[in-house]
């Protein structure tokens, strides 16, 4: 044993003098093949890149191999510093890169053992060995290390070593800095921790995958302790601090939730910007600062109201379930504001449902229909008719397209508003064919649509369009892009994530601004908006569950085979499209309208995203004037047109009917057969009825519009007592009263 000992001493002796500059051959030639790797150190190797919201504050680290998030000294708790100088360096404020006593104990230790069994290294030869060197345990590694050491506390501060080191250092499960792990293990920034939190990660360092809290929490525990005796010992804290400390309760998070990352649907659409632009390896490790347009907040409401969902529509591990998207976008800017692309975030860059091209259904009708035909003047009045139509079409059973409304009903006339409110489809199909399908189909390209198909064997160029009906469907982002032109004034704007990225240097590599196209007359844009928040108001609009309290306008679309719902609306200040259904071929339960949960959904959002925002409305247009128009006649009310259809409605100066109306008539009935009355008929009434414009063609199934019951008859009363031949016939009443 004692020649153990003497052993030991003398290569204790040994190596000391080797450090201390005998040999100094070696050394030199150590220092000159070090020098130029030294000379390249920079305070953030391999940093992660990062996003802040549109108010400059961190959300997270783009998630990678690594996850690194670079934070200043001043930032970093003193008991936190504390927690880790007495856990790995107590002397690290009084020595010069190499703690002579603490290698000399290692190195008797080392000796005794009969292998590298301890360290006693350093926070800056920990910082040198992390930077430079590899992990192995040889004695001409560690002179290599303990070279490095010495020129790091030459060129840097201890502060600014000890914040490198903060930031470098492994924490487990794939983080690397304070920051990171305090986010890992419990949610919080590394500002926030406590004393009990940071001598937790200062006992993790030692052996990560063993002192890990989601390993192994009971040696979490014994390590927390140990790092707290020693904070005792060197006096950083005193045994009261250190005893609440050793009793407070630890909260972690889970790994579950520590492996997400906040905004991950915005985050992952920021992701897929920046791969499309820069190198990976740039993206994920090249310390790039992304400043994007997240409202955290908002974000944080779209995601909350996805719970909406949960009871009815309960996610199921490994089957098909209802899945959703919302997104959220500033109307006059184009700044997307939040993101959720799915009702679970399973992995990074997850399926991004905004993305996806699903049927809209009825949701398209503004697009498509009515924003064409108000820019080809028509008004809010202008006449329609839900009444049985058919257009030949070689590809149905009987040789002709048939348009069904949602209720197989039909309701009759109506103005253009009261069709929109109530979505009606029979009245959108004589809308897109008036118009022209070209004529739709440009109208949506230039409001943003970017998925119509327009040539091939299967295509868009049809009358189904006119009700959602495509060959791929449409992208929830397109239909946000597209419904902001009619909030912002016929202003078409490009949606945008990403406002600035600066790489590590400080060097701007690209700075964006709002991208905005008139694709609209203002006349147009308001006319839709203000049918368009009758679906939200009205008694029949098929959106009032979505209402929130202040100027906002909106549109349901259900597909007829109930694949998908939405509800897309805006106020003058924000835009918001949601959709559900399942990503596979599967049906929602009948009934699963966009009227329902996706109205519910955009109202919890919305109600969220505009609380502190002013509750503006929009302003007409001076081109347009508003006049009491019939229902039934889309002309100016008559005497004879009952109250209760007669409404104010609106047309562009120039286009508004002059004429009275002339479908509301008088006529004598026989209150016996409801037919004309004659002079025979006992009991004549005077009543006003409707006479329509123009005829429709008959249904298959023998059904009539509903107000069918109020058409004038035109034949007269053949129950009472007929002519006699060679009466003169009764001449029939006027059109018209005198």
């Amino acid at each position: 044993m004692r020649l153990v000992l003497r052993i030991g001493g003398a290569l204790v002796v040994l190596l000391l003098a080797l450090i201390l500059g005998v040999g100094a051959g070696f050394l030199a030639a150590g220092i000159y093949r070090v020098r130029p790797v030294l000379a390249a150190i920079e305070p953030d190797p391999a940093l992660s890149s990062l996003i802040y919201d549109a108010q400059g504050n961190l959300v997270t680290a783009i998630p990678g191999r690594e996850k690194r998030i670079y934070v200043d000294l001043n930032d970093i708790p003193r008991h936190v510093q504390d927690a880790f100088l007495a856990a790995e360096d107590a002397r690290f404020r009084y020595h010069t890169g190499v703690d002579l006593r603490a290698i000399a104990r290692a190195l008797w230790e080392d000796v005794t053992s009969g292998r590298i069994a301890q360290g006693g290294s350093t926070i800056t030869q920990q910082l040198a060995r992390n930077a430079f060197l590899t992990q192995e345990r040889t004695l001409s590694r560690k002179v290599q290390e303990a070279i490095l050491a010495l020129m790091l506390e030459r060129e840097y501060t201890k502060e600014q070593i000890l914040e490198m080191y903060l930031n470098q250092i492994f924490l487990g499960h794939g983080v690397y800095g304070v920051q990171a792990a305090a986010q890992l293990y419990f949610g919080k920034d590394v500002r926030d921790l406590t004393l009990a939190e940071g001598a937790m990660l200062a006992g993790i360092t030692r052996a990560p995958n063993r002192y890990s809290p989601y390993v192994n929490l009971s040696a979490a525990k014994q390590m927390q302790a140990t790092v707290l005796e020693q904070m005792v010992k060197y006096g950083f804290i005193d045994r009261a601090a250190a005893d609440a400390a050793a009793a407070q309760a630890i909260k972690l998070i889970g790994l579950g939730n520590a492996q997400a990352y906040p905004a991950p649907w915005f985050v992952d659409y920021v992701l897929d910007y920046l791969l499309a632009r820069y190198p990976a390896d740039q993206v994920f490790h090249g310390g790039l600062k992304v400043y994007t347009t997240l409202d955290t907040r908002i974000q944080k409401a779209a995601e909350q109201a996805l719970k909406l969902l949960d009871q009815p529509f309960p996610l199921k591990e490994g089957q098909p379930s209802v899945q959703a998207a919302v997104v959220v976008m500033d109307t006059e800017t184009g700044y997307l504001r939040a993101i959720v692309g799915g009702r679970d975030h399973q992995k990074l860059r997850s399926f991004n449902r905004i993305l996806a091209k699903r049927q809209p259904g009825s949701a398209f009708k503004p697009v498509i229909d009515y924003a064409a035909a108000f820019e080809a003047g028509w008004g809010t009045g202008t006449l329609l008719d839900d009444a049985p139509a058919a257009w030949p079409d070689p590809y149905s059973p009987d040789g002709f397209y048939r348009p069904e409304n949602y209720d197989y009903k039909f309701y009759g006339l109506m103005t253009v508003r009261r069709a929109l409110e109530q979505s009606r489809n029979v009245p959108a199909v004589k809308v897109l064919n008036a118009v022209g399908v070209k004529t739709g189909v440009d109208m949506a390209e230039r409001l943003g649509i970017t998925t119509l198909v327009t040539s091939g064997k299967r295509n868009d160029m049809g009358l189904a369009t006119a009700l959602g009906g495509l060959t791929e469907g449409v992208r929830p982002l397109d239909m946000a892009v597209a419904f902001a032109a009619f909030a912002n004034g016929g202003v078409r704007v490009q949606p945008l994530a990403v406002l600035k990225v600066v790489d590590k240097d400080g060097n701007v590599l690209e700075q964006s601004g709002p991208q905005r196209q008139a694709v609209l007359s203002r006349e147009t844009a308001y006319l839709m908006t203000d049918c368009l928040k009758g679906v939200m108001t009205k008694p029949w609009g098929t959106g009032r569950a979505a209402a929130i309290g202040r100027p906002a306008a909106g549109k349901t679309g259900t597909t007829s085979d109930w694949r998908d719902a939405w509800f897309v609306g805006y106020t003058p200040q924000l835009v918001t499209a949601v959709w559900i259904g399942y990503d596979e071929d599967k049906t929602l339960p009948p009934g699963t309208t966009g009227g329902g949960y996706p109205a519910r959904i955009w109202k919890e959002v919305m109600t969220a995203a505009t609380r502190d925002l002013p509750a503006a409305d929009w302003e007409m247009p001076a081109g347009l004037v508003s006049l009491p128009i019939c229902n039934k006649s889309g002309r100016l009310a008559s005497s004879l047109c009952p109250e209760g259809e007669v409404t104010r409605e609106l047309f562009r100066r120039g286009t508004e009917p002059v004429a009275t109306c002339d479908v509301h008539v008088q006529v004598t009935v026989c209150t016996d057969s409801g037919l004309l009355a004659t002079p025979f008929c006992p009991h004549p009434q005077d009543k006003v009825m409707i006479r329509r414009p123009e005829p429709y063609p008959a249904d298959p199934k023998g059904r009539v519009p509903l107000d069918a019951a109020e058409e004038a008859p035109t034949a007269y009363c053949n129950v009472h007592a007929p002519l006699l031949p060679g009466t003169p016939p009764v001449p029939p009443p006027p059109d018209s009263p005198p």
